[in-house]
């Protein structure tokens, strides 16, 4: 690429962010996307949904409307940290439902309905096609999602520096380890996680390697009881290195409430969110209906979910039908703090 042609692409860069919904995102639309997607050595990350204003939130349940802020708090974050990565972007592209309808080709694009929104793409440099993101809107999951599939997003739950010192020490327990997160404690010095670290490796080291997993279930258990807020917040943040050293899951040992499922694989801050972990009670309803290769919802599962929309026809769509892929009927939502 020559300089001029980079200063060209990175100021329409800089006009998209200017313009955008989100702070720190691009926006799109259906004539600039393509165009921003062929830059050379460039990968985004896309949300396509409708643009809400506040008067368009009145209307709506009050669990809705919380579960859409909620949705709109991770997006920002994700927006957020998304500055730091080189050659990533996170972008938007708004689809109207009414007057021009605009970008609603984008949406057809993408073979999706308005029940799908918000929907998210990710395009990676050299990457034929897109990969749907289809799990919950959560920042963890999508920075962890992210970071499998190649994007250096950084992590909000830990510190990834010494995250890479714990790996180190879990292969070969020994103190040297321990002074390595002793020196790197002083570059996050303004964070309470960094002395976590080293806590946890001496403590590890005098009582053994399975501590960490111990200590996790001794938090959860103070965690049920009624905590002081600056107490719980700092046990909330140990909970986060902790889980690093046990190799687990935040959900891994998170109890749904009855009738909830868990998630496979879900990410997130230990014991803390019902959203993140678990599935609400929920039944598919293609009724007869099936996708191109012959499957009814139950193909659907964690394991094939990636599939979600890519056998979709005219009668049978996936993301709409089947509670694996983000759709079907759920019987009892209730509110969760």
């Amino acid at each position: 690429m020559t300089w001029w042609t980079g200063t060209g692409v990175f100021a329409t860069l800089a006009l998209g962010v200017a313009h955008g919904l989100t702070h720190g995102c691009l926006k799109l639309d259906s004539i600039t996307m393509d165009k921003m997607l062929a830059v050379p050595g460039q990968s985004y990350f896309v949300k396509i949904d409708e643009p809400y204003g506040y008067g368009e939130m009145l209307g709506q349940s009050i669990l809705t409307c919380r579960n859409s802020h909620v949705k709109a708090d991770a997006w920002r974050a994700i927006c957020q940290l998304a500055y730091a990565v080189p050659n990533f972007f996170a972008a938007e592209v708004p689809v109207q439902r009414f007057n021009q309808k605009e970008n609603d080709d984008v949406r057809e694009k993408f073979n999706l309905t308005l029940e799908d929104f918000p929907a998210f793409f990710l395009f990676v440099e050299g990457a034929n096609d897109a990969m749907r993101y289809v799990d919950a809107v959560q920042a963890a999951n999508m920075i962890k999602w992210l970071r499998s599939r190649g994007i250096s997003m950084p992590s909000i739950d830990s510190i990834d520096e010494l995250d890479d010192i714990v790996n180190d020490f879990l292969k070969d327990a020994s103190a040297r380890h321990v002074e390595r997160a002793r020196e790197l404690e002083q570059k996050y010095r303004n964070d309470a996680k960094a002395p976590m670290y080293t806590k946890i490796m001496e403590k590890s080291l005098a009582q053994g390697l399975n501590y960490a997993a111990d200590e996790i279930v001794r938090v959860m258990k103070i965690l049920e009881g009624k905590v002081h807020p600056q107490k719980r917040a700092e046990l909330s943040d140990k909970l986060k290195v902790l889980k690093v050293f046990a190799k687990t899951d935040a959900c891994d040992i998170f109890h749904c409430p009855d009738g909830h499922q868990k998630k496979f694989g879900a990410a997130g801050i230990i014991g803390s969110d019902v959203a993140t972990c678990c599935k609400p009670p929920c039944v598919n309803t293609e009724g007869d209906e099936h996708d191109a290769q012959g499957h009814h919802c139950d193909y659907y599962d964690e394991r094939t979910a990636p599939e979600c929309g890519d056998w979709d026809t005219a009668s049978f769509r996936a993301g709409r039908m089947c509670c694996a892929c983000g759709g079907g009927h759920i019987k009892t939502l209730e509110a969760q703090d």
